[in-house]
């Protein structure tokens, strides 16, 4: 089985430590570098844009410095992993919210970037175990009926038998298992709390879905197939959501 594809963005306001550190990164084939730039403002909106695996971030730089983007990423809560590289060997990380995965010190060579990839590859082993167990308890967790309002009176619902529901205006549809579909007056975000389920996800802004019928992704078109016996839906996806199901790696994304 072929390792998995590690992206990466460099940050440096040297241009020579730029090029020295793309030329070590193509000796990794796993390795992709999407891009590099000497402008701290123009990496943070690389990052943003492009959601790379790794940024090697200088952390002396001008107009803004190496920690304040590193704390831009921590904010924005993305799940790129932050490797600084200085020409200081002692940083109060411990003292930071920002975590870095690992720090470099001028000059470095290959032998240490093997050390930052293989600690990269650990992490993502780990967190792809905690996502699995999660998604395990997800799926076996039995959870009752709740009644939910209608314009007519209430329904009782189990909350495994929705396979989608949708916003419609202030109230929600929901799709069932049983091919049938019920208008409950009351928003996604309200439903999703009253359904209380662990395998419900949100899918985009204004649907959520059910893990256990979601069956295939098509990550070109950002469309999630959802299916029961002969009952097909299906759904678009946010990024986020795309980005969640490509780690969780329990679904076939084509």
């Amino acid at each position: 089985m072929n390792e998995r594809e590690i992206t990466a963005v460099i940050i440096d306001d040297n241009e020579d430590a730029v090029s020295l550190l793309e030329i070590y990164l193509q000796a990794f084939d796993e390795v992709k570098v999407l891009d590099s730039t000497t402008s701290p403002h123009r990496g943070v909106k690389i990052i943003k844009k492009l959601l790379p695996d790794i940024v090697f971030l200088d952390i002396d730089m001008p107009e803004m410095n190496g920690l304040e983007i590193g704390q831009i990423i921590h904010e924005s809560e993305l799940r790129t992993e932050v490797v600084f590289t200085t020409a200081h060997s002692q940083y109060a990380f411990n003292a930071l919210t920002i975590k870095p995965l690992d720090y470099l010190v001028k000059p470095f060579g290959p032998a240490d970037l093997i050390s930052v990839l293989n600690r990269f590859k650990n992490k993502q082993k780990n967190e792809e175990f905690e996502r699995r167990m999660d998604f395990f308890m997800r799926t076996n967790r039995i959870i009752p009926k709740i009644k939910l309002p209608t314009k007519t009176g209430i329904i009782l619902i189990n909350p495994e038998d929705v396979m989608l529901f949708r916003s419609e205006r202030s109230f929600s549809r929901l799709f069932l298992t049983n091919g049938k579909d019920e208008l409950v007056t009351q928003n996604i975000v309200k439903v999703a709390e009253a359904l209380d389920s662990p395998n419900i996800i949100r899918a985009n802004r204004s649907a959520y879905i059910n893990l256990q019928y979601l069956k295939r992704i098509e990550k070109r078109k950002r469309i999630c197939y959802l299916k029961h016996q002969d009952y097909s839906l299906e759904e678009s996806i946010n990024r986020p959501a795309l980005i969640y199901f490509e780690k969780l790696n329990c679904f076939p994304i084509t």
